[in-house]
C-alpha cells in the first residue's frame, strides 16, 4: 500500500555491493534478496540501501522480479509513519535494464538507478513527465515546489500531486517543503556519518522463502 512521503530525519545509508556476476534463477535472487533485507533491518527507521550492479554480468527475469521489484516493492508496501525505506540501484548497464525494467513493470513499480558513469534514470512504470520532473529534482539535488513548477511550466497543484506521488514511490525522499533527490540525499547521509560501510551480501545453498513471496 502506498502511503504519502513523510518528513524524515536524515537516513542510515549502506552499500550492498553485489559479487555474483551470474544473478539467474529465483532461488539465487531470494536468497541475495533476503540478505540484503537483513543489512536493512539493522539499519534505522529511515535508511537508504545503495545496491551496486557494478560486478553483475548477467541478471535475469527472475532474478530481477525477486531482488529488485520484491525490494521496492517492500518500501512502497511497509511504511508507517515512523519509517521509510529507499533503494538506489547503481551501476546498472544496458544489459541490466530490461530484466529490471520488465520485473518492476510487472508489478507496477519504479526505482532510481544509476548507469556506470553516473547518470540517474528511473526504470520501470513510470510516465514521461514523471521523469522529467524527477530528472529536475536530481539536477537540482533538492528543489521546493515553488522552483519546479514553473520551470517545468507545471500547474502548481499537479506538480506538488506528483512530487508527492514519486516521494510515495520510494523515488524521491521529501524534508519539509523541499524534496531531495536520493543521490542527495546519500551524499549528506555520507558526510553527515550515517553510513554503515560495504557490503556483499551472501547467496547460501537453501535459503528459505521470504513470507512476501
Amino acid at each position: 500500500m502506498e502511503t504519502p512521503g513523510i518528513s524524515s530525519s536524515m537516513p542510515d545509508i549502506a552499500v550492498a555491493s553485489l559479487y555474483q556476476r551470474n544473478l539467474v534463477t529465483r532461488h539465487t535472487g531470494r536468497a541475495v534478496r533476503l540478505s540484503i533485507e537483513g543489512l536493512v533491518s539493522e539499519l534505522g527507521a529511515t535508511s537508504l540501501t545503495v545496491l551496486d550492479f557494478g560486478d553483475v554480468a548477467v541478471i535475469d527475469f527472475s532474478c530481477a522480479d525477486e531482488v529488485v521489484a520484491k525490494l521496492v516493492l517492500r518500501a512502497v508496501d511497509e511504511v508507517s509513519a515512523e519509517s521509510e525505506h529507499f533503494f538506489v540501484f547503481k551501476g546498472v548497464a544496458q544489459h541490466h535494464v530490461d530484466p529490471m525494467d520488465s520485473a518492476l513493470k510487472r508489478r507496477g513499480l519504479a526505482a532510481a538507478a544509476e548507469g556506470p558513469e553516473g547518470e540517474p534514470f528511473l526504470i520501470g512504470d513510470i510516465e514521461p513527465v514523471a521523469s522529467r520532473l524527477w530528472l529536475a529534482v536530481c539536477e537540482a539535488g533538492h528543489a521546493c515546489l515553488d522552483d519546479l513548477a514553473p520551470a517545468l511550466g507545471m500547474e502548481q497543484g499537479d506538480c506538488g500531486r506528483l512530487l508527492d506521488r514519486m516521494c510515495a514511490r520510494r523515488l524521491l525522499r521529501r524534508d519539509g517543503q523541499a524534496y531531495h533527490s536520493l543521490f542527495y540525499t546519500f551524499a549528506e547521509a555520507e558526510r553527515a556519518g550515517n553510513g554503515r560501510g560495504t557490503t556483499g551480501p551472501d547467496a547460501p545453498d537453501g535459503a528459505p522463502p521470504s513470507a512476501r513471496e
